[in-house]
């Protein structure tokens, strides 16, 4: 019986910690593709609130480098309001050039994060970046 109690009370901790870690992470960022189109290098992000609430608001500054790691360019993007568990699809022209001249995207600040109707102060710890694109993303 003793065991059996531990054994809740173990699973209860585990499964509040799996909670708060996942709401830590609730908004993923994907670079989903970088395609050149005309003169520009078009970035293509794939963004999802997993969070329960919906966020109003979500802008950051974009860095890019290129091959040298030299900065090649500065982005500035919206992505607008994100209804919790929602994913949204937008596209950005952030650079002159073909993308293959990128090397990575540096997400440099989170410009706006409104959840709720206020201002959020932890928005960079909520977000899981990634790409599955040949163009790295980082903080």
């Amino acid at each position: 019986m003793k065991k059996r109690v531990v054994a809740m009370v173990l699973a209860s901790a585990l499964a509040a910690g799996a909670a708060e870690a996942q709401s830590e992470k609730a908004i993923s960022v994907q670079l989903n593709t970088a395609e050149t189109v005309g003169e520009s290098c078009r970035l293509t992000f794939v963004i999802r609130n997993g969070a329960d609430k919906p966020v109003d608001a979500l802008g950051l500054d974009l860095v890019m480098f290129d091959a040298s790691e030299g900065v090649s360019g500065y982005a500035a993007i919206d992505f607008g309001n994100l209804p919790a568990g929602k994913t949204r699809v937008r596209q950005y022209d952030v650079a002159k050039g073909e993308c293959s001249n990128i090397s990575r995207v540096l997400l440099n600040e989170v410009r706006s994060c409104e959840i709720q109707g206020s201002e959020a102060k932890n928005c960079l710890s909520m977000l899981d970046i990634s790409s599955r694109a040949k163009i790295e993303l980082i903080l």
